[in-house]
């Protein structure tokens, strides 16, 4: 609430004296800095810590506890707006926009257009890394709506050539300088490879790519010379990210498109995905083995467990201690039919596959 009134008040004091106009631009700053602070779900961290952009989870509740909606978040897009036209203060716009990924989505259908074009600003090549990088994560946190928008079913607000500048501005977030020659920069906010960063752009570029119109402005863009000059060493830094996503965007390479370079870089992820594949492949051997360990050990477990209840009926009716007959029967025959599956499914592997067939028809 503090945020919001202080907002609203340098909002409301444009015209103001400067005096007036630098207070409430300070109230702002500072209430939207305590906001980062408290909206982590997990933890308290510094407000300019880079892992807030990647890692955290912000949730906001109303003073009567119930989730906002989208309108509730209308004076902070306003605030985000305004700040986005000037440079002047990029760590409170980095705060705004970190603050609003609380909501993930786009915003509500008045404020839609002036919030997409409010991040495309902010995904300039002239912003700091925490800006840029907070707008990328904002448009991440929305994928999925952004990956349902078609020409058929835009939404009010949105139009293709805006879809056009956001599919730009999305590279300039993660390659400032991706006109020029990518040469690889190895320290710094701008690293050609960052674990949280490479994560983000990798999950959104995979959904928007479930978009026929995206995929198209993903190749036209250079989305995909990006992904292959991200391959290899993605790969070998952190293969758990590279494993989820590249080899998924990579399935929609056409290898005779002419948009991609061909030769090395080519040849370099057509090798990558081949490697993803027998790395997936040993997986599944791996799991079913590690599967039919545990499978075995639950076995055991019920067998003795089924031994257990049996004796324990024995004893009951030895002593004469009056129990429920047929509820304990029951009980002995569902577990009795739990054991009976696990050692049919041990012995004979495809009578999973054989029940989970029954089952679906």
């Amino acid at each position: 609430m503090d945020s919001r009134n202080a907002c609203i008040h340098l909002k409301n004091t444009q015209q103001a004296d400067d005096r007036q106009k630098h207070k409430h631009k300070a109230d702002a700053r500072t209430s939207l800095r305590t906001l980062i602070v408290h909206g982590d779900s997990y933890f308290f961290g510094l407000p300019d810590e880079e892992s807030l952009i990647w890692d955290d989870d912000f949730r906001w509740r109303r003073s009567d506890g119930l989730l906002p909606s989208c309108e509730d978040f209308d004076w902070l897009v306003d605030y985000l707006v305004e700040e986005a036209n000037t440079t002047a203060d990029n760590e409170t716009v980095g705060d705004a926009l970190l603050a609003l990924s609380a909501m993930p989505n786009l915003r509500s259908s008045t404020k839609r257009h002036s919030y997409i074009t409010a991040l495309i600003r902010c995904m300039d090549p002239a912003r700091p890394p925490r800006v840029r990088h907070a707008a990328l994560r904002a448009i991440d946190d929305a994928r999925e709506e952004l990956s349902s928008m078609t020409n058929e079913s835009i939404p009010q607000g949105v139009d293709a050539a805006l879809l056009d500048k956001l599919s730009c501005a999305i590279l300039t977030a993660v390659r400032p300088n991706h006109s020029q020659d990518q040469t690889v920069q190895a320290s710094g906010p701008d690293t050609s490879f960052h674990e949280g960063r490479d994560a983000c752009y990798s999950r959104l570029i995979f959904a928007l790519l479930q978009n026929d119109e995206w995929r198209k402005r993903l190749t036209r863009d250079g989305h995909f010379e990006h992904c292959v000059f991200l391959a290899k060493d993605v790969f070998k830094r952190y293969a758990r990210l590279a494993g989820r996503y590249f080899a998924g965007i990579f399935a929609y390479i056409n290898p005779s498109d002419k948009v991609l370079p061909l030769g090395p870089a080519q040849k370099r992820w057509q090798a990558f995905i081949r490697v993803r594949w027998d790395d997936a492949r040993y997986g599944v051997y791996t799991n079913v083995d590690r599967s039919h360990e545990k499978l075995t050990g639950l076995t055991r477990g019920v067998y003795r467990a089924l031994e257990s209840m049996q004796r324990r009926k024995d004893s009951l009716v030895l002593y004469g201690v009056s129990l429920d007959q047929v509820l304990f029967d029951a009980a002995l025959s569902s577990v009795q039919g739990l054991y009976d599956d696990l050692r049919r499914m041990i012995e004979d592997p495809n009578a999973l596959q054989t029940d989970n067939a029954s089952l679906e028809s």
